[in-house]
């Protein structure tokens, strides 16, 4: 009898180890990694002409106090205006605006490499502040009549933003580039119904605007190929044990060869098809992006365990769902800049004629060369002169007719809408 749960014991213990041979090999057994189309190209930028060198000055000279944060950003949101307060902002941010008009007429900003996730991005808190103390400018600029040198301001902040946009930073980059971008074409809008410049003015800036749509797609391709590597990067650091816990300030633990569960090869393999996927889908429209569901059907725990690269697995599914975001901020980045350039050209309609025009057409070609194009079906932007909005169908690709209110499984705005008041 004793024999018998001998060999019982013993072929069990031996299933456990063919097992655990199995999976150590499928944990070793490297993966075929398609990433050629994911390598960052890097710009050889002479001295002098790389604008973050001129950022990084002019943020040295910010002055924006914590503690009047709030009043802050309600004066460059045109808030709680304090004229007196705006003086001030202004004139303690003399150098560091000076620094951030410079920085806007330059052709690139290209930001230091980004290795691991370790790596600190502290100027992009410093661009945020600034945006906001030239928002306060430009807001003084107009409340004193100003106007021309205001929407100049204006144009130079949203150039300055597509900058930052395609600065060869990650994904966090790419959105403070686009946050100053919506800055500057919020202010437009704000302004432009208030604003005493001639139509023949307004012209200008609707022309200024009339930005090549390839290029935001282009921005984000570059802004996911930095974030593959940075991804790449952290996950090879923490295998290794190079990546320190700040909480803790010691390295992260690393997975022991003897435990199977990380395989580097098959991990990079899994990150570089969705983000070639991305990538690919960067130049189109919303509507035209089919992109793989990497969790529609995830393996089951025995699977992962099997696979022997549990850890890849887990790693995948906590950093990848974010960077499709990007796609549907890709989307509404173009659709702001294009439903400003629709509200410009209605204003200077209406200073030519006198009434708003029923339909958007009526502005081409005397304000417009077309309608501008809803970035998330490839349709017109659609609008109601009754309601005094421009507006896109947004991520759920639908005609909402406005209805901004949020709703559906995302909980987002059911249509982006972009209002004036004239």
């Amino acid at each position: 009898m004793k024999k018998w749960f001998f060999r019982i014991g013993l072929g069990f213990l031996s299933i456990i180890v063919l097992l655990y041979l199995f999976v150590l090999l499928r944990s070793v057994i490297p993966a075929t990694v398609n990433d050629q189309g994911l390598r960052v190209e890097r710009a050889s930028i002479p001295e002098g002409a790389n604008a973050f060198d001129v950022l990084q000055e002019a943020g040295s000279h910010l002055w924006w106090p914590d503690e009047q944060n709030q009043m802050l950003s309600d004066l460059a949101h045109d808030s709680n205006w304090n004229d007196s307060l705006a003086q001030t902002v202004v004139a303690n941010n003399r150098e560091a605006l000076a620094g951030w008009d410079a920085a806007a007429k330059l052709t690139d900003l290209q930001v230091p490499e980004i290795s691991t996730a370790a790596d600190l991005l502290p100027y992009l808190t410093a661009w945020k502040k600034m945006s906001e103390a030239a928002a306060v400018r430009e807001n003084l600029l107009m409340h004193h009549g100003q106007d021309k040198v205001a929407f100049d301001q204006m144009a130079d902040e949203i150039q300055l933003g597509r900058l930052m946009q395609k600065s060869h930073s990650t994904l966090i980059g790419y959105l403070v580039g686009t946050a100053v971008n919506s800055m500057g074409l919020n202010q437009m809008q704000h302004w432009a119904g208030r604003t005493h410049l001639t139509p023949d003015q307004l012209k200008i800036y609707i022309s200024q605007l009339d930005l090549d749509p390839s290029d935001e797609g282009a921005a984000l391709a570059d802004t996911l190929r930095a974030e593959y590597q940075c991804t790449i990067g952290t996950i090879v650091a923490m295998r290794h044990g190079k990546m320190i816990n700040p909480d803790t300030g010691k390295p992260y633990p690393q997975p022991t060869w003897l435990l199977p569960v990380f395989n580097e090869s098959k991990t990079k393999a899994l990150f570089a098809d969705q983000f070639n996927a991305l990538v690919n889908a960067a130049p189109h429209h919303f509507n035209e992006v089919k992109l793989p569901e990497p969790f529609s059907h995830p393996p089951g725990p025995v699977a992962l365990i099997l696979s022997g690269n549990l850890l890849g697995h887990v790693w995948f599914e906590l950093l990848m769902p974010a960077t499709g975001a990007a796609l549907e901020k890709k989307s509404q980045c173009d659709t702001q800049l294009q439903a400003t350039r629709v509200i410009l050209a209605l204003r200077a309609y209406k200073l030519t004629h006198g009434n708003p025009p029923q339909d958007l057409s009526a502005l081409v070609p005397d304000f417009l060369d077309e309608v501008p194009v809803d970035d998330f079906d490839g349709q017109p932007l659609r609008y109601s002169a009754e309601r005094k909005i421009v507006y896109s169908v947004g991520e759920n690709l639908k005609d909402d007719g406005g209805d901004d209110s949020r709703g559906g499984p995302s909980n987002r705005p059911l249509d982006l809408v972009y209002k004036f008041d004239f």
